[in-house]
This record gives C-alpha cells, sequence and structure tokens, in this order.
C-alpha cells in the first residue's frame, strides 16, 4: 500500500528536474498519513474514520514544513492524498472488470446445474479461503491436497517442503473477509473446463517465522485482496491457484510456463520474499527487505533436491551496470538448491564481474581463499567463513570452474549453509531460464561427487 501511495503522489505531484528530492521530503507526510488511516480503518471498520484520522496525524506532522508556506501547503496535500489513498483505494479494482460478466455467466447456469448456485459457490469458496489458511500455516498437505486438483496440491507441496528445509513456516492467522465477488466464469457445454474466479478482500496477520527461534523474518497486517480459481472435477470444484492484484503480467513469458511444465516443475508468477534466502552477502538485510520476486520456477529432482529459478529485483543501489555505476535497480536471474549438508559462507567471484564493484576488503566475517591454481586466482576470488568448509566445497575444482567461466551467462555462486545460488545480472527482458538450469544440472553432478 505504501508504494502505490507513493506512485499517487508523485504521479500528483508533477515532474521537474528536483523532483526527487521534493518526492522524498513529502513522502513523510504521505507514509505518516497512510499508515495512520489504514490502522485506524481496520481498528473502527469505517473508512471516513480512518481517513480523518490520517488527515490529522498527517498535519501533525505537516506542521514541520512551517518554514515556508508553499512546502506547508504541500505536506497538507500529500497528507490527504495519503490518507485517501490509504483507505478508498479500491484492492479489488483489478478484479471487477469482468465481475459482472462474470455473475451472469453463473446465474444463467444455475438455472440448469445446481453447482452453479451463486451462493453456494460464494459459501464453499469463503469455506475454503479460510481452510487453507491454517492448513498453509500448519504446513498440512494432506488436507490441502483435499479441496485441491493435484496440479495445484503438487506445486504447494513443493513450496511446504521448502519452507520445511529453510526452517520456516508462513503463519496467516486472524483471518477476516470484508467483501466478496466473482471475478471470472466460464461455463462449459459439457462441463469438461468449467471454471469460476472468486476475489477476496481479506484481513489477516501474516508472519514469515523462523521455527527454531519463533523469530519474525517478515510481518505484516493489512489489507489484502486476491482471486481464487477453481475448476470444475464431477460434482465438486477444486481449488487450482491464487493470483494477487500486485503480479506484474508484463514480467511474465509465455514460455515459461512451458518451460516449467516440459522439466517437470512448477510456475508462477508472484511468490515473494517467502523463499528468499537472507543473510549471506547477495540477500543482506537491506537488499533482502526491498527485493521483488517474480516468475518463480520450483520442482525436485530424484533425490530429493529441490531446485528453484527465480527473476529478483533488488533495490537501494547494490548493483553496477556494466560500466560500474550505481543503479537503484538490478534484475537477477537466481538459480537455487539446497543440499543436505552445510558448508557455512562462501562466496565465489568473477574477476569480470560486473554486479558489484571490485571487493577492496572481504566482506565482515568472511576471508579471502587463495586457491592453488593460477588461472583459477586470475578468473574468481573466493571468500569463506571456512576455509576448511570452502576448499571441500565439490564446485571449486578446476574443470567445473573453467566450465562456468566459459558460460554465456556470467554466473557468480554463493553459498548460504546448506543452500546454493547461482547468480547473474539479466535485463528486465531476459528470461534465460534454460541456461541456468543446464549449469544447475552441472553443478548438481558435481556436488554429488
Amino acid at each position: 500500500m505504501t508504494n502505490e501511495i507513493l506512485v499517487l503522489f508523485a504521479r500528483a505531484g508533477g515532474g521537474g528536474s528536483g523532483s526527487s528530492g521534493v518526492y522524498l521530503l513529502f513522502a513523510i507526510p504521505v507514509v505518516v498519513s497512510g499508515g495512520a488511516a489504514t490502522f485506524v480503518k481496520r481498528k473502527t471498520r469505517s473508512k471516513i474514520v480512518g481517513f480523518l484520522a490520517g488527515v490529522v496525524v498527517g498535519s501533525v506532522v505537516g506542521l514541520l514544513y512551517l518554514f515556508d508556506i508553499s512546502w506547508f501547503i504541500g505536506a497538507i496535500f500529500a497528507t490527504l492524498v495519503g490518507s485517501g489513498a490509504a483507505v478508498f483505494i479500491d484492492k479489488l479494482g483489478v478484479f471487477r472488470e469482468n465481475s459482472e460478466v462474470a455473475t451472469s455467466v453463473i446465474r444463467q447456469a444455475s438455472s440448469t446445474d445446481p453447482m452453479w448456485q451463486p451462493d453456494n459457490i460464494t459459501n464453499y469458496a469463503k469455506q475454503v479461503f479460510e481452510r487453507f489458511q491454517c492448513d498453509w500455516s500448519n504446513l498440512d498437505y494432506e488436507s490441502i491436497h483435499k479441496y485441491t486438483t493435484q496440479r495445484y496440491a503438487n506445486h504447494i507441496g513443493l513450496m511446504m517442503q521448502a519452507l520445511r528445509q529453510m526452517g520456516r513456516k508462513n503463519i496467516v492467522d486472524k483471518v477476516r473477509i470484508n467483501e466478496v465477488i466473482f471475478a471470472d466464469a466460464h461455463n462449459d457445454i459439457n462441463n469438461q473446463s468449467d471454471r469460476v474466479s472468486v476475489a477476496f478482500l481479506a484481513e489477516a496477520d501474516d508472519r514469515l517465522i523462523e521455527v527454531d527461534t519463533g523469530r519474525n523474518i517478515l510481518s505484516k497486517e493489512d489489507e489484502f485482496a486476491e482471486r481464487w480459481n477453481f475448476v470444475r472435477e464431477g460434482n465438486e470444484w477444486k481449488l487450482d491457484g491464487i493470483n494477487q492484484p500486485t503480479e506484474d503480467v508484463s514480467t511474465l513469458i509465455g514460455s515459461l510456463n512451458k518451460f516449467a511444465k516440459d522439466n517437470g516443475m512448477y510456475f508462477s508468477l508472484d511468490w515473494g520474499r517467502l523463499l528468499l534466502p537472507k543473510g549471506g552477502n547477495l540477500f543482506l538485510p537491506r537488499y533482502f527487505n526491498s527485493a521483488d520476486v517474480n516468475n518463480h520456477v520450483i520442482g525436485v529432482w530424484d533425490d530429493g533436491i529441490l531446485v528453484q529459478l527465480y527473476t529478483c529485483v533488488l533495490k537501494n543501489g547494490n548493483g553496477f551496470t556494466d560500466e560500474g555505476k550505481n543503479k537503484d535497480e538490478v534484475n537477477y536471474l537466481i538459480g537455487q538448491i539446497m543440499l543436505p549438508k552445510s558448508y557455512g559462507g562462501i562466496l565465489i567471484d568473477r574477476d569480470d564481474n560486473s554486479i558489484f564493484k571490485k571487493r577492496v576488503i572481504s566482506p565482515i566475517g568472511y576471508k579471502k581463499v587463495e586457491m592453488e591454481w593460477g588461472d583459477f586466482n586470475k578468473r574468481y576470488t573466493i571468500y569463506a567463513t571456512n576455509e576448511d568448509r570452502a576448499t571441500s566445497f565439490e564446485l571449486l575444482n578446476p574443470s567445473f570452474m573453467a566450465w562456468l567461466y566459459d558460460q554465456d551467462i556470467k554466473a557468480n555462486i554463493e553459498v548460504m549453509d546448506n543452500i546454493v545460488i547461482l547468480y547473474a545480472r539479466v535485463s528486465s527482458d531476459e528470461k534465460r531460464y534454460a541456461e541456468m538450469l543446464e549449469i544447475l544440472r552441472r553443478a548438481h553432478k558435481e556436488l554429488k561427487m
């Protein structure tokens, strides 16, 4: 919501060469008023009360701008924008486009088929919505499998497996449904491809936690919108997928879905940061917290090794262009596997690396490791938390690293305990998944030695 508010204000504020500085300055009353309005609306269930609360709190902040009347007026305007956007923006808006048509299809179908009775569909969708939150929070695959398609159950099962391996749970509780609409519907004459989509506006406490410590990795308490897609199997509706309104369709390359199917894997446009490693070097907290993950592909190899491929946009200037200049957002293609044993922390940087500036000193907690092969040291620099573990890391052999260096995609390697990632900077329209998967397969063979 904060990003939506800031974008709205940016559009309302106009342009100019100094717009970025002004934008940041007036972001304060936007964020403060929007946060206050959202909080009060949630507690009172009143948009008007929430809006007024946001205006009051934002106006107090606006007093800091009294040094100049024009700035003060700008701050008040920002307060109105922030409060209004927080309570009046229709989160279901993107799902309402086909709602009237979908409702009409459902009503017509219900005249000859009781499966399409609108109230029954709505009540069933609500039951599934609430049950899913509980089952997902408890990593209860057996329960989820009862009301989902086999395809979606397989996909969810892999996500649960990944969460378990990472020692995480995604707890979603205190769920409250505020609005339900039909978002899409198709009535097949032979009932072979019947489908219906139900969109929810709801609230919940959403936490990603470390199981061992109970520590929150991510936490939010907010109103959200989702579209739940059901398909007909006989006389039952089965959940077949969930869509977010924040999904950027422009990031979707149609071939990725086919790529996933061809390789026995599963594709989703947006899975957030649930399975994103935290720590190490690439995903330091300041980068992890701003990461935008899309185009997620997940699968499992015969020996139980989980494989993930995804694009990730990191912000806060941690990436660099080919010219070495700081860039606000950098696109990465990441291949990730989880191993049964830990290697500590290892960084393997290409010397022609354009992702990070040349390191002057070792990252905190790491030591530079020199290998015995001269050519290797000319091409790569290694840092590790434990030198012995680094030298025993199976990928650090001359043949594999020489092969990796010669690949067209410039991949770097990072190891975070039992997680291995290969990552390369790509342009926003590049989806070089086949290349990265081939690298992962070759790496997997080496790691089994």
